[in-house]
């Protein structure tokens, strides 16, 4: 299946992008019996779905072109991948070891295939509002 225009991935898409995509399928051995996916997205922009297989993971976020929470009412511009894309390899060329890796950018798609950071990790916004105070954070960013 070829992705050549924008389309909405929901997970049998996901598995089919994931196969004709080999910056993604090598993460995970080109395995896909055990393949196990799960929408992890708190709800309001993007789709982000955590994809692990027993030899590799990642996580694939899709920006989709409206408020995911409102609806396409709330239109939003998909480029906002793009730059968050850019931004990611930026900010991880500065400061690998606080930014995961990102393995793959499809403009198209508005797709990002980055590194899964396994719990204890968490997202930074998360962990602010939770009160964690993070003593090197204006050093590391």
């Amino acid at each position: 299946m070829a992705f050549t225009e924008f389309r909405t991935l929901d997970e049998k898409y996901l598995v089919e992008y994931i196969k004709a995509t080999p910056a993604l399928s090598d993460k995970i051995g080109n395995n896909f019996d055990d393949l196990k996916i799960k929408e992890v997205g708190d709800g309001n922009l993007n789709f982000v779905y955590i994809v692990v297989s027993p030899a590799g993971s990642f996580v694939l976020k899709q920006a989709i072109p409206y408020v995911r929470c409102i609806g396409e009412s709330w239109p939003l511009t998909k480029e906002r991948a793009y730059f968050e894309a850019l931004a990611l390899r930026e900010h991880g060329r500065l400061s690998p070891e606080n930014v995961p890796q990102v393995y793959h950018f499809d403009r198209t798609m508005s797709v990002i295939g980055m590194r899964y950071l396994e719990p204890p990790h968490i997202i930074l916004r998360k962990g602010l509002i939770a009160g964690i105070e993070y003593p090197l954070l204006a050093e590391h960013i």
